[in-house]
């Protein structure tokens, strides 16, 4: 009796679809906390944890899909008896990619719930050890290693990408971005990117002051 073809489930193809997620995780937590007069801590922090677990989730979805590799579909005998193999093998990178937009979906809708002002957010994004008025000093303690790290981590980039565009073991880039969160006395991603957007928006406002 033949067995159903391999899977197709590849890394490289759902690779792209995470990067799109990973941009709009990433422009909605340098955005977040901009606009309203009134401000609501209570949902800028909702929202900094929805992006954060978002991102973690994905990022863990998009390391199942690498360690499957060409590994059979789990439904092999299911779909054995069924025949359909083509529709078993195709099933979890085609639901990994619906929920990688369906993400970015629920990501929009929850940040347009409102619009509290960039500096609460930078105040939760310290997790209650300051604003972004600290990020320079907090970051001029970074190895060049961690620097760069941080430099691919506000992209968005998961610790497997990072890993692979500076060519060091993911274990590695883990050590450097908790050395990372640590030192800027944050408690996520979401929170170091926030700080620093916080940080940059205030630098190139006080620019454009400047040059008035």
């Amino acid at each position: 009796m033949s067995m159903p073809p391999k899977s197709r489930t590849s890394f490289a193809a759902l690779a792209p679809k995470y990067a799109r997620l990973a941009a709009t995780l990433d422009k909605y937590a340098r955005s977040v906390g901009t606009g309203a007069p009134t401000p609501r801590a209570d949902i800028v922090e909702l929202q900094l944890r929805t992006i954060a677990s978002l991102r973690e989730s994905a990022e863990a979805t998009l390391a199942i899909a690498e360690a499957l590799g060409d590994a059979t579909c789990p439904r092999d005998v299911t779909c054995l008896h069924l025949g359909d193999w083509n529709r078993c093998n195709s099933c979890f990178e085609e639901q990994v990619g619906r929920y990688f937009e369906q993400a970015g979906k629920l990501l929009t809708a929850v940040m347009q719930i409102t619009e509290p002002r960039s500096f609460v957010a930078a105040k939760s994004a310290c997790g209650g050890g300051g604003t972004f008025h600290a990020f320079p000093q907090r970051a001029a303690s970074f190895t060049e290693a961690q620097q760069r790290v941080f430099e691919l981590l506000v992209t968005g980039l998961p610790n497997k990408l990072i890993a692979y565009e500076i060519g060091v073991s993911e274990a590695t880039v883990k050590a450097h971005v908790s050395a990372v969160l640590r030192k800027l006395q944050v408690r996520s991603r979401a929170q170091a990117i926030a700080l620093s957007s916080a940080f940059e928006r205030n630098r190139s406002g006080d620019r454009a002051a400047a040059a008035e």
